[in-house]
């Protein structure tokens, strides 16, 4: 574990300070180190408990003797457990941008308040998950649905479904935390191997080299 303690220009705190694991890569944890150093200097003002979006994850403040100590979900438990390693929530953040980018995608990613819907056995593989296009007037709709790929299953049937949160969906199924950050009118599958990547239902080709045939590949 490596804490980070950086001094500020504020009128409000002196200092905020956090926690990552050491395999993050540098750049990232300078680029957040960089843009909350530049978010506090324009007069930004934290209260105890408050919380703060970065990407995907929400982060909550911990307010103390005019210092800031920043916590992450564990991504393991619900309610959220607050811990005090963001290694995760940066490497979340590495996912959701070089996911889609490997396809020639901007990342259109969601936050983890956002809801999703999910059908019977979505938490089991084989299963897919499929983007479309969110309800409108309804910011809280992701446009992610998770369905079964079990022949038993009936995906379209409205008495199977309900609606999680992104949060909740990704710890019963953490296989799809990745791609969250694809586009509307991808699909994902997953079926034991690597997961397939579709556009359209078109089954997208790896680039060789990418980001994607790195991870799977390794």
């Amino acid at each position: 574990m490596h804490t980070i303690q950086q001094a500020v220009d504020s009128e409000y705190i002196d200092e905020f300070v956090f926690d990552t694991d050491e395999s993050v890569p540098e750049f990232i944890v300078d680029s957040f180190t960089a843009w909350l150093t530049h978010y506090v200097g324009e007069g930004a003002n934290f209260s105890d408990g408050q919380s703060l979006q970065y990407g995907y994850t929400v982060l909550r403040c911990k307010v103390q003797s005019r210092q800031l100590r920043l916590l992450a979900p564990d991504f393991r438990s619900m309610p959220i457990n607050w811990i005090s390693d963001l290694g995760r929530a940066f490497k979340t953040v590495a996912l959701h941008k070089y996911t889609p980018e490997t396809f020639g995608f901007t990342p259109d990613i969601p936050t983890l308040q956002q809801t999703a819907i999910v059908g019977q056995k979505f938490d089991t593989i084989p299963m897919f998950a499929n983007r479309l296009q969110p309800v409108e007037n309804n910011p809280n709709d992701s446009g992610w649905f998770f369905g079964s790929g079990s022949e038993d299953v009936d995906n379209e049937d409205p008495d199977q479904l309900s609606i999680l949160s992104l949060y909740e969906a990704t710890l019963a199924a953490p296989h799809v935390l990745q791609f969250l950050s694809m586009p509307v009118g991808c699909q994902i599958v997953f079926d034991g191997g690597n997961p397939v990547v579709l556009q359209d239902y078109e089954e997208l080709p790896i680039p060789k080299g990418s980001y994607l045939d790195q991870m799977f590949n390794r």
